[in-house]
């Protein structure tokens, strides 16, 4: 039997057994996991605790066991469960959750071909810009776009100003030019004028529908027209595809016109320079001569002749009378 003090601590030995299991479970400390250590070196961990999370990808893979500042950066311990292995160019990256603004150290997977990190191995570590820097920042851009509005606010103003002393200098040419405006839309408006008549002869739509379609139709029959020599119809569309004996003719023809071209030239040129008897003719003076006085003989014997024959007559009379 046991006594009252067994029972008692026996009951107390169970109780902090079953009170570190509920730890295990609930917080997942891995109490009893075996685990090897990396190190991760950062410029500022900013407020990242003992105990916190380590996570490989999103999955929690174990947490940090302690931080130590060594010269310009803080090293700090990252227990790793044995379970997972971790690359050697694995980056750790501080994170921080959304709601409550817990930071855990985040680790990438790293290249797929890269070596698995031996414990010991130092990791490294990257640190985000912390919330002040980003106030600041956003201060110092929300500066710049202060300095930016006012540059706009008194360029604009002074935009105004002078743009005000223009319209004050030109109030005459511009009420000038504003009534000579509303007289023109006026003018057209009542349709006086060519293009007050274009604007408003209600006729003249028609016309131009009726003048696109005949520019419609022209445009049909001409592609008509080329589809159908295209294909070698009609007399044209054969001439253009087909007949290469009429093609052979007319280069026949024009090189007779060429050679006949050629002969008359010859023969102008021949009769220039007084060749033959056409040439001759043309071109020596004696055969004129020579023809008028050969005509001057022609009407001398003429005349000759007639003269004679009323003497013959005569004669003919008087020998029937005696």
């Amino acid at each position: 039997m046991l006594t009252r003090e067994q029972r008692i601590g026996a009951f107390f030995v169970v109780g902090v057994i079953l009170l570190f299991v509920a730890i295990e479970l609930t917080l997942g400390l891995g109490l009893f996991r075996r685990r090897y250590q990396l190190y991760a070196t950062f410029r500022d961990v900013q407020g990242l605790d003992s105990g916190a999370d380590v996570r490989l990808a999103g999955i929690k893979a174990g947490r940090v066991g302690g931080t130590q500042i060594e010269r310009d950066h803080v090293r700090v311990t990252l227990l790793i469960n044995g379970a997972l292995v971790v690359k050697k160019d694995s980056v750790a990256r501080l994170d921080f959750r959304a709601l409550s603004g817990e930071r855990f150290v985040s680790l990438t997977l790293g290249t797929p071909t890269a070596k698995p990190a031996e414990p010991g191995d130092t990791l490294e570590g990257e640190t985000p810009a912390s919330f002040s820097d980003v106030v600041d920042q956003l201060s110092s851009v929300a500066q710049n776009v202060n300095e930016l509005v006012s540059g706009l606010n008194a360029n604009s103003q002074r935009l105004l100003t002078n743009l005000a002393d223009l319209i004050e200098e030109n109030r005459s040419q511009l009420d000038q030019i504003a009534s000579n405006v509303a007289s023109i839309t006026g003018k057209l408006d009542r349709g006086t004028g060519t293009l007050g008549l274009l604007l408003n002869d209600s006729s003249l739509y028609d016309r131009a529908n009726a003048a696109l379609g005949d520019v419609r139709q022209a445009v049909q029959d001409v592609g008509q027209v080329t589809h159908d020599l295209a294909e070698g119809r009609g007399t044209l569309g054969k001439l253009i595809r087909e007949d290469g004996g009429l093609y052979a003719e007319v280069r026949e023809t024009v090189d007779h016109l060429n050679e006949s071209a050629r002969n008359a030239e010859e023969i102008t040129t021949s009769l220039r320079d007084g060749q033959g008897t056409i040439g001759k003719a043309l071109n020596d003076d004696t055969l004129y001569t020579t023809g008028v006085d050969a005509l001057r003989s022609m009407n001398r014997a003429t005349q000759s002749v007639e003269d004679q024959a009323a003497i013959s007559v005569l004669g003919t009379i008087v020998t029937s009378l005696f």
